[in-house]
């Protein structure tokens, strides 16, 4: 009876493997057609997104498209065409010698100086300001991560050829007076300033400076600094009276570069977002170390009178910008805010584009009257 039993339960799993069998084999002949139809689609599908891979650019980091330099630190490569991203992907080259762009400082009549702004950082060469002047030739030097001592470093290496012309000197704000006091940005060594007395004197130092990089962890720990930074600089601080001292010896020294050569001066500040709005404002002034004395335009007053002192022309930025000039989460501009600048750099240079032609001509003739007599 037992052996009965067991013939029955595996005659029973026999029947059952056969239909399982039989449903596996049916249900793979009515798929056939249904995969059939989807194969095409499919292979469409992997096509589309193999050809997108091909065609998109490639995005690299701006890190990627600089090289050690022993006199400033860093300098963007020669002859780069990348794209790199912030908010979104822009298109960025650069000439032969370095800068943004393939117009030399020669051919140009307006040279601008700065960091990431006069780089033109978060767009494409065709929406960058230098190319949207109409009336004038511009030549962007910049570089990201720069501060005032490496810009009049590079004024210094370009003096031979600046005779005639607008040099318009972008000063951010947001970072660039603090930053000339401190010998590292982010994992780079910097140029900076020491301070060799107590009578304003400074001597720009580099003797640190090499190809070795540190550690360097961008965080918001790191927002947070620079916004108390900015906040203390906006007050009557010891910071803000060491970084006004540094910032008047360096205006002081690029005033008479251009002097020498026969160009004219011109300081542009550049505000940070945080000062254009009132939430942004009462943001900074409560990481002020002194929020009574807090003032969001001190900054501006204390240029100006550097430059008027020097007689340099200034021009205040918060004049001319509008928070919504500057993207939401990178402190660049838009493209809004590129045309603002080449609009404003166009009324310079039918403001003062004449005069520093003028003082070069006026030059030339002296050496001219001299040689003949």
């Amino acid at each position: 009876m037992l052996f009965s039993m067991v013939e029955t339960s595996n005659r029973r799993n026999a029947v059952r493997g056969a239909l399982a069998l039989f449903s596996s084999l049916l249900g793979l002949i009515l798929i056939i057609p249904i995969a059939a139809l989807g194969l095409p689609f499919w292979i469409a599908a992997l096509g589309t997104r193999f050809i997108a891979r091909l065609l998109e650019p490639q995005i690299v980091a701006w890190q990627s498209i600089v090289d050690y330099d022993p006199t400033l630190g860093w300098k963007p490569k020669a002859n780069v065409d990348v794209h790199c991203c912030t908010e979104e992907v822009f298109h960025v080259t650069t000439g032969a010698d370095g800068w943004r762009g393939r117009l030399g400082v020669a051919e140009s009549s307006i040279v601008v100086l700065g960091d990431s702004f006069a780089f033109g950082y978060g767009v494409s060469d065709v929406e960058m300001f230098a190319g949207l002047v109409p009336n004038a030739r511009v030549k962007a030097i910049g570089a990201p991560g720069y501060n005032l001592v490496q810009e009049l470093l590079v004024l210094r290496q370009l003096s031979s050829e600046l005779a005639g012309k607008l040099v318009v000197w972008f000063v951010f704000l947001g970072n660039d007076l603090g930053d000339n006091l401190y010998p590292y940005m982010q994992i780079y060594r910097t140029p900076f300033l020491r301070r060799v007395d107590h009578t304003g004197n400074w001597k720009i130092e580099t003797s640190h400076l090499s190809p070795k990089t540190r550690p360097y962890r961008f965080g918001k720990w790191h927002e947070q600094i620079t916004r108390e930074m900015l906040a203390d600089l906006c007050s009557s601080t010891y910071l803000s009276e060491r970084a006004y001292s540094a910032c008047e010896f360096l205006i002081r020294e690029a005033q008479q570069l251009c002097q020498r050569q026969r160009a004219l001066l011109c300081v542009l500040t550049i505000p940070d977002p945080a000062q254009l709005s009132p939430e942004g404002r009462a943001r900074l002034q409560a990481c002020s170390s002194d929020p009574g004395s807090f003032d969001a335009a001190l900054p501006d007053r204390w240029i100006s009178e550097i430059c008027s002192k020097l007689g340099v022309v200034f021009v205040a930025g918060q004049d001319h910008l509008r928070r919504d000039d500057f993207r939401q989460l990178d402190r660049h501009w838009t493209d809004k805010g590129h045309q603002r600048i080449a609009e404003l750099l166009e009324e310079l240079y039918r403001c003062h584009g004449k005069q520093a032609q003028a003082a070069d001509d006026l030059n030339s003739c002296t050496r001219q009257t001299t040689t003949g007599g």
